[in-house]
């Protein structure tokens, strides 16, 4: 499917009972479990796009908030190309924690 046939498939009958099926079951973002918000996403897992209409299998589909949607998509497109930079992110928010949390000696402070 294009962007055209699948723009026109989100239309569709089919997919929108399958979205509000799936909103009946889920309350919370899966990622950040958050309340889902009115405009909520629901994500395909699997993104072949000759796979995109079949809702036969509820696991592969999770209900998102609109900036998670954008974020998981933007990440998988730096991890199909490095699967090493989750790790480097994962570093990246253990030291923003760490360096957030520390405590100022007053010796340290000018």
């Amino acid at each position: 499917m294009d962007y055209y046939e699948r723009k026109q498939f989100r239309k569709s009958r089919k997919w929108k009972e399958f979205k509000a099926k799936m909103r009946l079951n889920h309350s919370v973002d899966a990622i950040t479990k958050e309340f889902l918000v009115k405009a909520w996403n629901l994500h395909h897992l699997d993104l072949n796009k000759d796979r995109y209409n079949d809702l036969s299998d509820v696991s592969k589909f999770m209900c998102l908030n609109p900036k998670t949607h954008e974020i998981i998509h933007e990440l998988y497109k730096w991890y199909r190309r490095d699967k090493k930079v989750l790790q480097r992110i994962q570093d990246t928010l253990n030291k923003m924690e760490e360096y957030t949390s520390e405590k100022f000696n007053s010796k340290d402070v000018l």
